[in-house]
């Protein structure tokens, strides 16, 4: 197969792009070579190409920096999306691979599933909601074949985005407390990276036997989902020190977990990293 990676040079784009590469031919593009909001140029880019799937990985990121620039995050994670599928569709590019977020579901008690109603707090997950929609269209309206993926919070070496494990380990390292809202009785979930990585090249095969006009959706995460005060001990049973001490609540804390069940059974996706995997990485231990 033939793939075009847009926002290549990003977090993810790290992981995936080498794990396409040892089994397919992958172009790349980034924001110094195609910005996804310039539809010209991203129609030249793909045409310039012909890949039998693009995989759509341009948008900008975090939930606070999305408050404080709305209309920037709309036209790079909305409407750049729409600029892509549209490039697509005149390209005659037959497949897309759009990477989602789990915030569009916003909040719950109970796992979410690709079910679950859009229920997005912030801009960053509104125009991530406008995406998946727009993807959807394209696909019954034009044929397209499509996969939207939406990770939990991604967090491993080389990471960005500010995540609790990531912060509870930085926070030990540092000889500080680790700090929990609340009683700590809220949930999240997390994934590497690499796990991403292999989801993406799974996607792929799957996306190669899809009919046209096909359309699905698939949470992925590594399938563990401890509440904040759980993973707290297991980031200091892990590293062998820290501390935990408990602070007034917040609006942080809320839940928020997914079920990667249909991952599982529409890919054969199999996570391989657990929790403990990825504090033992970030705490400088290495690999198990």
């Amino acid at each position: 197969m033939r793939i075009h990676v847009l926002g290549a040079r990003g977090f993810l784009g790290s992981y995936i792009v080498p794990a396409l590469s040892a089994r397919h031919r992958v172009d790349t593009s980034d924001l110094t070579t195609v910005d996804v909001t310039d539809a010209p140029a991203t129609l030249q880019a793909l045409q310039a190409s012909r890949p039998d799937i693009v995989i759509n990985l341009a948008a900008l990121c975090g939930a606070l920096p999305s408050v404080a620039e709305p209309r920037r995050f709309f036209e790079v994670n909305a409407q750049g999306a729409v600029n892509v599928l549209e490039a697509c569709r005149r390209a005659g590019v037959p497949r897309v691979l759009f990477t989602s977020s789990m915030t569009v579901f916003g909040s719950g008690d109970t796992a979410r599933t690709e079910m679950s109603p859009f229920a997005p707090r912030h801009p960053y997950a509104a125009a991530k909601v406008g995406a998946e929609f727009a993807t959807a269209q394209y696909a019954r309206s034009y044929g397209l074949s499509a996969l939207v993926m939406r990770p939990t919070l991604v967090v491993g070496e080389g990471y960005r985005e500010p995540h609790a494990i990531g912060d509870f380990v930085e926070t030990v390292k540092r000889g500080e407390a680790i700090r929990i809202f609340g009683a700590g009785t809220h949930r999240r979930d997390f994934v590497h990276p690499a796990d991403v990585a292999s989801a993406v090249v799974r996607a792929v095969e799957w996306l190669a036997a899809a009919p046209a006009g096909a359309c699905e959706s698939v949470n992925i995460a590594n399938g563990e989902a401890p509440e904040m005060r759980e993973l707290a001990g297991l980031v200091t049973a892990t590293l062998g020190r820290g501390a935990v001490e408990f602070v007034e609540k917040t609006s942080q804390a809320f839940s928020l977990f997914t079920s990667i069940e249909k991952a599982q059974a529409l890919l054969g996706f199999r996570p391989a990293i657990s929790n403990a995997d990825i504090i033992r990485r970030l705490g400088g231990r290495g690999a198990p």
